[in-house]
C-alpha cells in the first residue's frame, strides 16, 4: 500500500508538472497555425472580415492564420464546435448576432452552447448595419410608398429573409412593428446571398440586408434602397434616409463581427490575440477594405470590454424578442 503522503506527493508533482507545460506553452504562443471559423459559407459578411483579418494577424503573429468555413443552423454549427475545442487559442472564431446573441434565444434547440458562459471575449471588430431594400421590378421609391403597400396588402406582401429567426428576420419584423403594426409574409431562403439573389430577381416584395451584401447589387443598380436601420449615417449610402429620421424609433440594428474563442483561455493569449485584431484595425488599409466591403470597424476594444458588449447584445435580443414574441415564428 503507498503511503497517503506519497501519494500527495506524487499528485503534487503531476499539478507542477502541467502548470510548467502549460506556462510554456503560453509563453512560446503562437508557434503553429491558428484557425479562425467562420459559421457561413464563403462571401459573407463574417467570411470577408476574417480574410482580411487573417492576412494582416498572419504577419503581427509570424504564424499563418487560416480561415474555415463551417456552415450550418445559422452559425450554431460553428459555435457549438468553437465552445468545445481546446481553449489554447489556436481555434477562435468570428461571431455573429445570430450565432451568439440570437439562436440561442429563439432557437435554442439548434444552439447547444451558453453564449454567456461557454465563450470567451477577445475582440470587436466592425459592424455592418441593416437596410431596407427592395427589388428594382418594384415601384416604391420611398420607405413609407413601401408602407402603403404592405397596409394595403395585408397577408399578401411578403419579404425574404437569410433564413428563420436570422437577423434579417429580426430586422424586417422591428421594421412592421415600428412602421405601424403591419405585417407581412415571410419568406426565408439559406442564407444571405440566396436571400439578395432572391430581391433581385422579385422573389419578394422587400428585405432588411446587411449592408455589407447589399452593397455591391445597390451600386450595379439590382435592388433599390429605402431607408438604413442605423443610427448614424454611412459614406457607403450617403443619400439613404434613416429608419429614425422617418420617424421610426428603435430599429438601429446591426450585424456585427466579434472574435471569441472558447470558455478558458489563458489571458496572456486572449491578450496577445486582442492586440493583434486591434493592430490590424487600427491600419488604414485594413479599414478600408472592411469598409469597401460594408464592415465599419469598432474602435479599438479590451477583451473585458468586448464581454460587456456582448451581454448587452444578448439582453437587447431578448428584450426584442420579448416584444415580437410569436412575430419570430412564423
Amino acid at each position: 500500500m503507498i503511503a497517503p503522503s506519497k501519494l500527495i506527493s506524487a499528485a503534487a508533482w503531476a499539478l507542477a508538472v502541467l502548470v510548467a507545460a502549460t506556462t510554456a506553452a503560453v509563453a512560446q504562443y503562437p508557434d503553429r497555425p491558428i484557425t479562425i471559423t467562420v459559421g457561413f459559407a464563403p462571401g459573407g459578411t463574417s467570411d470577408v472580415a476574417a480574410r482580411i483579418l487573417s492576412e494582416r494577424m498572419t504577419r503581427s503573429l509570424g504564424v499563418a492564420v487560416v480561415v474555415e468555413n463551417k456552415p450550418g443552423a445559422g452559425g450554431s454549427i460553428a459555435a457549438a464546435a468553437t465552445a468545445h475545442v481546446a481553449p489554447d487559442g489556436y481555434k477562435i472564431m468570428l461571431s455573429d448576432p445570430g450565432a451568439f446573441a440570437i439562436n440561442p434565444i429563439v432557437q435554442p434547440q439548434n444552439a447547444r452552447y451558453n453564449p454567456l458562459t461557454d465563450f470567451s471575449a477577445i475582440a470587436l471588430v466592425g459592424q455592418s448595419p441593416l437596410i431596407l431594400v427592395v427589388p428594382t421590378s418594384r415601384p416604391f421609391t420611398t420607405a413609407a410608398m413601401l408602407q402603403d403597400y404592405l397596409r394595403a396588402n395585408a397577408g399578401r406582401a411578403t419579404y425574404a429573409s437569410s433564413g428563420p429567426a436570422g437577423i434579417s428576420q429580426f430586422g424586417a419584423e422591428v421594421f412592421l412593428k415600428r412602421a405601424g403594426d403591419l405585417s407581412a409574409v415571410h419568406v426565408p431562403y439559406r442564407g444571405g446571398a440566396p436571400m439578395m439573389e432572391a430581391l433581385t430577381k422579385g422573389e419578394a416584395d422587400f428585405g432588411m440586408a446587411v449592408l455589407a451584401s447589399a452593397v455591391p447589387l445597390i451600386s450595379s443598380g439590382s435592388i433599390r434602397p429605402l431607408a438604413l436601420a442605423a443610427p448614424s449615417a454611412t459614406p457607403l449610402v450617403a443619400k439613404v434616409p434613416l429608419l429614425e429620421q422617418l420617424g421610426m424609433k428603435g430599429t438601429a440594428m446591426t450585424s456585427w463581427v466579434i472574435m471569441i474563442g472558447p470558455a478558458g483561455m489563458p489571458a496572456e493569449i486572449v491578450t496577445r490575440l486582442n492586440k493583434a485584431i486591434n493592430e490590424a484595425i487600427a491600419e488604414p488599409d485594413v479599414r478600408e477594405r472592411l469598409l469597401k466591403a460594408g464592415i465599419e470597424t469598432y474602435p479599438p476594444a479590451t477583451p473585458a470590454e468586448t464581454g460587456a458588449y456582448l451581454k448587452a447584445e444578448v439582453e437587447r435580443y431578448r428584450s426584442y424578442q420579448s416584444e415580437l414574441g410569436d412575430r419570430l415564428t412564423r
